[in-house]
């Protein structure tokens, strides 16, 4: 079966604009209906002035019950319009809100079946305005675009057609000075620099977004270190290379952007010519004059629809840019799905000879152990050796190259990820709380459990006792708005969303690297109800936390150098008893005078 080709630029976003087809159809038709509504008021005035123009010597003979009605069709035309524009207004962004909602929905549940890679090129900053500044073009399109343009292109076919059916020596004037104009147009538009160019500036734009939030995760240190935005190198150079591409693109265009501009300014300097020639020299004089008149109102109607035009030609790249960063998330190839899925038959870990590199480079080489039910299995080693790949590949984070992974002696590619995710918790050195309550924060380990399961965790988490001190206990929001917790706090926090969890598998990455050492009493006091009968991995830099290990795993240079208990490794006289040392003499270090 051939696969069907993935649409872009314009037909793409047409593809999405598509699955609210109705509601966007009605924009339309009532966006048509406007421009109608709208040219009723330029009809209504030119057949009020040639009354009055036809009897302008004799005022008694003017007619005015057809003043009086076209007066009304004017005042009606515009209140119509109005209401109008509104419903299509309405409907394009109703549509366009559902849109943008299906779509974020679409990328957040895309980005958490990508592996990890995907995350460690894209920066945070880059996928932050993909999700916010893009998909929001798209609203942009929808809203306004779709309407905007349905009545930018049906008011001056309007205007263009009234305008030879009254006078088509007048309306050949203006239809070439407009074509001078669209001339200018094309140019830019079928430039072959401009996508380059809002592809690059898409790119400029997510290096400063990404520069801009590293320096304010790092304002402390740059605050204590006294350091100005001209020291943070790479937030400077982003800024000043977004700056040179702005003016770069402003020198460009401007030359064709002013001519496209000046023409149509000017319609009136070549309008007024020859109406003047024509008025001079018509027969009907003063048939002619509420004509030429109505010529140089409806010439000068014609100037905001082409401008809009323009204005949203400039919009669609920066759209169709922005809708194809959006299309690449969501056709990034995501970690396979096994046909056939299987259950595992316990909750024991196993890594057969297994190889793993980021893009390029080995990070694992060989690496083979098993973790059983009930045990404690610490992996210790130099920073960077490996260790939190091995926590990670066990959630299958990452797909390996080589060997295999198995829990309860069924490979993880054969273990659906929602299945793999109900028997793995993770606990990561640095975690994530939410904005939210307290308590639905604990309840991400279990949504289904009671109040009272909730508390039941926390208590075992160690953090019952101060959630109760805040003012709003288990109600009390986090973060901006609500309340900041130590990381020690919140890292109980996570341990209590772990507990309530009660996967079999604990994985936990340097859990007490950020607490204090009454936290970290408090942290491993439950560890002990988190790892009851659970299979567990520790990573570990205070060693004397994993003194009681059931098997301690030396992972250096991507390979497992020792394995053993303690003591068995400190009568090796290798790796480990170099690491111990170490730690023992750092935990003896005080300052002196």
């Amino acid at each position: 079966m051939k696969e069907k080709k993935q649409k872009s630029g314009i037909s793409r976003l047409v593809e999405i604009a598509g699955t609210k087809k109705w509601w966007l159809v009605g924009s339309m038709l009532l966006a048509v209906l406007s421009a109608v509504a709208q040219f009723t008021p330029f009809v209504s005035v030119y057949q009020i002035l040639t009354e009055l123009a036809q009897h302008a010597s004799q005022p008694e003979l003017i007619d005015k019950e057809l003043v009086w009605h076209w007066a009304y069709m004017a005042m009606g035309g515009i209140v119509l319009f109005g209401l109008l524009l509104f419903a299509s207004t309405m409907l394009s962004h109703i549509a366009a809100f559902n849109i943008l909602y299906e779509l974020r929905v679409a990328l957040a549940r895309k980005l958490v079946r990508l592996p990890l890679g995907f995350f460690s090129k894209k920066s945070s900053g880059l996928i932050k305005k993909i999700m916010s500044e893009d998909v929001e073009r798209v609203e942009l399109f929808v809203a306004h675009h779709i309407p905007d343009l349905t009545t930018a292109i049906v008011f001056p076919i309007l205007l263009l057609s009234y305008m030879f059916y009254t006078d088509w020596h007048l309306a050949l004037v203006i239809l070439v000075v407009f074509i001078i104009a669209i001339l200018f147009q094309t140019i830019m538009m079928i430039s072959p620099s401009k996508r380059e160019l809002y592809t690059k500036y898409q790119e400029v734009q997510g290096r400063m977004n990404s520069s801009i939030v590293e320096y304010v995760r790092g304002i402390q240190v740059v605050k204590i270190f006294n350091r100005s935005t001209n020291a943070f190198v790479r937030l400077n150079n982003d800024i000043n290379d977004y700056r040179d591409l702005s003016v770069g693109v402003s020198k460009q265009y401007a030359p064709v952007y002013l001519g496209y501009y000046t023409i149509l300014s000017s319609v009136l300097l070549f309008l007024i010519p020859a109406a003047t020639y024509f008025l001079v020299n018509s027969p009907s004089y003063p048939v002619f004059v509420p004509k030429a008149l109505m010529f140089l109102i409806l010439g000068g109607g014609m100037f905001f629809p082409m401008m809009k035009l323009m204005w949203m030609s400039g919009f669609m790249m920066q759209n169709m840019s922005g809708v194809t960063l959006v299309d690449e998330i969501l056709n990034k190839g995501e970690i396979v799905e096994p046909e056939k899925p299987q259950s595992p038959g316990d909750s024991s870990v196993e890594f057969r000879n297994v190889a793993f590199a980021y893009d390029q480079t080995p990070i694992l080489k060989g690496i083979s152990f098993k973790a059983e039910p009930g045990m404690v299995t610490a992996l210790v080693g130099p920073s960077g050796a490996g260790k939190s790949t091995v926590a990670m590949l066990t959630a299958r984070f990452w797909d390996i190259q080589g060997g295999d992974i198995l829990i309860g002696g069924v490979s993880i590619r054969n273990i659906a990820t929602e299945k793999l995710m109900e028997n793995v918790s993770f606990v990561f050195q640095d975690n994530m709380l939410f904005f939210d309550t307290l308590e639905e924060n604990i309840r991400m380990g279990n949504k289904t459990v009671s109040f009272d399961q909730v508390k039941a965790a926390a208590k075992a988490a160690q953090c019952h006792e101060f959630i109760e001190k805040l003012p709003d206990g288990y109600k009390t929001l986090v973060g901006e708005g609500g309340t900041y917790l130590s990381g020690g706090e919140q890292q109980r926090i996570a341990l209590a969303r772990v507990i309530l969890k009660n996967a079999p598998i604990v994985l936990l990455d340097e859990a007490t690297a950020y607490a204090d050492p009454e936290n970290e009493g408090k942290i491993l006091e439950s560890f002990s109800h988190l790892i009851k009968g659970k299979t567990v991995m520790v990573i570990a830099h205070r060693l004397s936390t994993i003194t009681g290990a059931d098997q301690i795993l030396v992972v250096d240079k991507g390979a497992i150098a020792e394995r053993g208990k303690h003591d068995e490794l400190l009568a090796k006289n290798g790796i480990y008893k170099q690491m111990w040392d170490a730690y023992s003499q750092s935990r003896e270090w005080t300052i002196k005078k």
